[in-house]
Formats: structure tokens, C-alpha cells, sequence
């Protein structure tokens, strides 16, 4: 009897053991699938979030046009200034930073952010003809802005763009298939451009006073603001899934001739510079990988 009684505690314990491990293991894998579910969930709202988002950074050269600049088609230097250790050159430095939204497979909109420099250089074989804008010629000296004027203006831009992705039509205008991973994409929008400037003589250095300088014993513009309508070109080529590469030229046209702090009657008119640049687009979701 006692025997028959711990057999049957023993086959109890068993049933018991068996019937918690097995709970224990059905438990486990449906906290297993729910954590998976919660995490596939979270990766897809984190995809819904950055979908179709890029960003991208870029880095290039500046060249300016308008009343002060000496040739109409490639940059200047002057050499030999003995007031600064190197050459002033109308080239200078700028980087864009931008965030971009894909619409569909044609358009996108960016918003971009723009920091930097440009300048201008004019000799005084540059000036016959012309109506140098000199604001107080009984307090400044006029033969200094006749003697040549250079500025340099730098400036933060923010720019609101649409761009067109032009692949396809170039394709069937020149009757060759481009590869996949190369776009030719067009731009056009409108920006917001803060900006100080600073107008001197080329070869003295000697201040001239311009637009946009409301204190006459300060040597640069008080901050300007003013819309810009800017239009332009890139060629993105995507290195691996989600990075490309990016070469952009851009011209950023003002809305009125105040960017060199010259007014020249007969001059070019409106000011406008150009930004030619390279530089990487990371797209968020391609990168994206959903692990069980």
C-alpha cells in the first residue's frame, strides 16, 4: 500500500512537471513573439517617420556676379597687396546642409541651409563708362572707389526648393540609357539671405562706404536681409543602398544690387552668385533591416 501510494505521488510530480515545463515553453514563446511584433512595430513607425526623408552635406566654391567683378567668365586674383600676407581672390568657400522629401518618383522638396562667402574684385580700367555709387563724396575720399574696389560679403541663406528628377527625359532626348544608379535632377525655389558686407579699395584697403552701412565710422555693413530666387542642376550617384554622391551647381539670383554694397548705374544690375559644390546624400529607410 505504501509502495502503491509513492508510486503514485512520483507519477503526480511527473504530470505536474511536465505540464508546467510545457506552459513555461508555450509562455516563453509568445512573450518571444509578442517582443518580436512590439519590435517589428517599432521599426515600422520608425520607418514611417523617415520615409522617403534624405539628407545630405555639401562643400564647394563661390563666384559672384554683378557690379563689382572684373571678367565676366572666370574668377580674378590680385597679387602683390602689401597690406595682407596673400592674394584677395573672388573665389571663396561655402557648405550647404539640406533635408530632403521624396513626393513620388519624379519631385521632391528640400529645405537647405547655406553658410559662407563671396567676393568681388574691379580694376580701374573696368570703370569707363560707369556711375560709381558713392553715397557721401564730401566725407569719403571718391578717387578711392574710382581706384578699384573689392568686397567681400558673408552670409547665411535658408532656401525652400523643388526639385525634378530629369533622368528619364535626358535619356530619350539623347537616345542612351543611363545607368540606375546616376540622377540628373533640376531645382528651383526660393530663399531667405541674411548677409554683411565690407567695401574697400583694392590696393590701399582704404574703406569705402556703400550700401547698407548706417554708421559711417564702422568698418562693414550693418546686417542686410533679402529674398533670393535661386535655380540649378545636380548629378547624384549612389555609391551603395541609401548613399550617393553629389555634385551640385546652384545660382542664387538677389532681389536688388545691394550685395557688393555698390550701386553702379550702367553696371550688371542685380547681384547673383554661384555655388559649385560635392558632397554625400544618406537616404534613412534604404538602410533600414528587420532582424527576427
Amino acid at each position: 500500500m505504501l509502495y502503491k501510494s509513492k508510486l503514485t505521488l512520483v507519477v503526480l510530480i511527473f504530470s505536474f512537471t511536465s505540464v508546467f515545463s510545457q506552459d513555461t515553453a508555450n509562455y516563453s514563446a509568445f512573450k518571444k513573439q509578442i517582443s518580436n511584433s512590439d519590435k517589428n512595430q517599432s521599426i515600422g513607425n520608425s520607418e514611417n517617420l523617415f520615409k522617403d526623408f534624405s539628407i545630405s552635406i555639401n562643400y564647394g566654391y563661390t563666384q559672384f556676379d554683378g557690379d563689382i567683378r572684373q571678367y565676366d567668365y572666370f574668377s580674378s586674383v590680385q597679387t602683390g597687396l602689401n597690406y595682407q600676407d596673400s592674394d584677395f581672390k573672388e573665389l571663396r568657400s561655402a557648405y550647404s546642409f539640406s533635408l530632403e522629401k521624396k513626393i513620388d518618383e519624379k519631385f521632391s522638396v528640400s529645405l537647405d541651409y547655406v553658410n559662407g562667402e563671396f567676393a568681388g574684385l574691379r580694376r580701374p580700367n573696368e570703370y569707363e563708362g560707369y556711375e560709381i555709387d558713392i553715397p557721401y563724396p564730401d566725407v569719403f575720399n571718391a578717387i578711392s572707389a574710382v581706384n578699384g574696389q573689392k568686397f567681400v560679403t558673408t552670409f547665411n541663406e535658408v532656401d525652400v526648393l523643388l526639385n525634378y528628377d530629369l533622368s528619364s527625359n535626358v535619356a530619350k532626348l539623347i537616345k542612351i540609357e543611363l545607368p540606375e544608379n546616376i540622377s540628373l535632377i533640376a531645382k528651383f525655389g526660393i530663399g531667405y539671405n541674411s548677409f554683411r558686407s565690407l567695401r574697400t579699395n583694392l590696393y590701399s584697403d582704404e574703406y569705402i562706404y556703400g550700401f547698407g552701412y548706417e554708421d559711417m565710422t564702422k568698418n562693414e555693413s550693418d546686417e542686410v536681409r533679402e529674398s533670393v530666387i535661386i535655380y540649378g542642376a545636380k548629378i547624384k550617384y549612389e555609391l551603395q543602398d541609401g548613399l550617393s554622391l553629389l555634385a551640385d551647381y546652384s545660382v542664387r539670383n538677389s532681389m536688388s544690387d545691394t550685395w557688393d554694397s555698390s550701386i553702379m548705374d550702367g553696371g550688371n544690375g542685380g547681384d547673383r552668385f554661384s555655388l559649385f559644390s560635392f558632397g554625400l546624400a544618406y537616404e534613412f529607410t534604404k538602410k533600414v533591416n528587420v532582424k527576427n
